[in-house]
């Protein structure tokens, strides 16, 4: 394609990206908000909950969300990504808001069950979208501001949250107001979104050929789901027992890293939570810069190496940063430490997202949801691998062996991205290579 050619392109396609970006943001607003939402005193004030009932309302959506990725990858392929999610947002967002009307465990538990599966396929979808409608030069950044948009909104989502109810007095509008904007931001993924560049009306024939590249994209509805390839693909099962290191390592930061600060390092709960905020912020700095960096390689070393060089350098920083922490002397340390943690294994997840979409092709929503599963039951893992660690009678103070044990998760993960090859393609009967194949 031509430079004239190439400046009389539309730019269709950042106008799909800034509405992923915004789904993602409400994605993770939507999941993480029950967690401020069940810790307030209006909750508690109006529904009396145990400790451990607290726990299974938290718990039931992310185990839905983990299981929910397979099906949920498969209709965003079966019935086209602009459908499905709409589908998706809609759902959750009712059910979000339908989470403010909720008097009981039980129910309780059904919706946020409900919206875990919902919220399964976003990200599937999404990465089918950019396998879509990006080039292949510029996927992983693409991705990368689409995972952004969803760690911005964890990020945001407990503050948001406790303000929100603070300022209106009570929990349950919160969630009714949650619902209400994703409605509105269902109707403008319909607007903007189409299932392929050759079916939107605004793009023109310039940026068509410019998000081809030489490589046609994914296109036509997925009829058959692949079972025999998923569980034949060598590649692709190496990939999902890294992300299941990669989860075990990251999600001590989320679950556990605030009690750290408080029982190890002596601070006191507010002061040790913004430790952990400070921590989880800079790992969206890792995110952009994961997006470039995953590109950049691939241009520089070809396909195979390019999208695995991120995996080794990120794991290299993420082992080193958590080996030091118990010899750290300060907590200030420990968490400019975590904070590397952070950055690391944030710059790995547009890696992931390539990987699976040079890997799935026309089922990359399919391929990204596996790998999306495997990781996340990995960190649902670790939430109860941590407190048993801890209750060992051999365990030493430092907490040195669950610093240890995460380290391990981000080994695992280099070595099995070792053996992972992006340009071998799910089914390789499917038209289109990978550059440099």
């Amino acid at each position: 394609m031509s430079l004239a050619d190439a400046s009389r392109a539309t730019r269709i396609r950042y106008a799909l990206l800034a509405v992923a970006t915004a789904n993602a943001f409400l994605l993770y607003l939507d999941r993480i908000c029950m967690t401020a939402v069940v810790d307030s005193d209006s909750f508690k004030h109006s529904i009396a909950l145990s400790g451990s009932h607290m726990g299974t309302v938290k718990a039931s959506f992310f185990y839905a969300y983990a299981l929910g990725q397979l099906p949920a990858g498969w209709l965003a392929g079966r019935f086209g990504t602009r459908r499905m999610l709409v589908v998706y947002i809609v759902l959750w967002s009712i059910c979000t808001a339908l989470t403010g009307f909720m008097n009981g465990l039980i129910t309780l538990v059904a919706v946020r069950l409900v919206c875990g599966v919902a919220e399964a396929g976003a990200y599937p979808a999404s990465a089918r979208v950019i396998a879509l409608w990006f080039p292949y030069a510029h996927r992983a950044r693409a991705s990368s501001v689409v995972a952004f948009g969803g760690r911005l909104g964890g990020s945001l989502a407990p503050a948001l949250t406790a303000a929100a109810i603070v300022a209106l007095g009570s929990w349950r509008p919160v969630l009714w107001i949650y619902g209400a904007f994703g409605c509105v931001l269902a109707l403008l993924t319909w607007i903007i979104f189409r299932d392929d560049p050759e079916s939107h009306p605004w793009a023109n024939e310039e940026e068509r050929q410019l998000i081809r590249a030489g490589l046609p994209a994914p296109r036509g509805p997925v009829f058959r789901f692949p079972w025999r390839e998923l569980l034949r693909h060598r590649g692709l099962w190496l990939l999902s027992l890294g992300s299941v290191g990669m989860n075990l390592g990251w999600a001590l930061l989320i679950f556990n890293l605030g009690a750290y600060f408080k029982d190890v390092r002596g601070l006191d709960h507010l002061t040790a939570n913004f430790y952990v905020t400070m921590v989880l912020s800079c790992g969206m700095v890792g995110m952009l810069f994961g997006g470039w960096w995953c590109d950049w390689l691939t241009r520089r070393f070809g396909p195979r190496w390019g999208r695995r060089l991120p995996f080794f350098v990120g794991s290299a920083t993420a082992v080193t940063a958590y080996l030091l922490c118990p010899i750290l002397g300060s907590p200030v340390t420990v968490a400019i430490a975590c904070a590397c943690v952070a950055i690391a294994a944030d710059s790995m997840i547009p890696a992931v997202w390539s990987l699976c979409q040079d890997i799935g092709g026309n089922q990359s929503a399919i391929t990204l949801g596996w790998a999306n599963m495997w990781g996340n039951l990995g960190a649902g893992a670790l939430a109860d691998i941590i407190p048993w660690v801890l209750a060992r009678s051999w365990r030493h103070a430092d907490w040195r062996e669950v610093f240890w044990f995460c380290a391990g998760g981000f080994v695992l993960l280099a070595i099995c991205v070792c053996f992972v090859d992006g340009t071998r393609r799910l089914c390789p009967d499917e038209s289109g290579k990978v550059p440099g194949q």
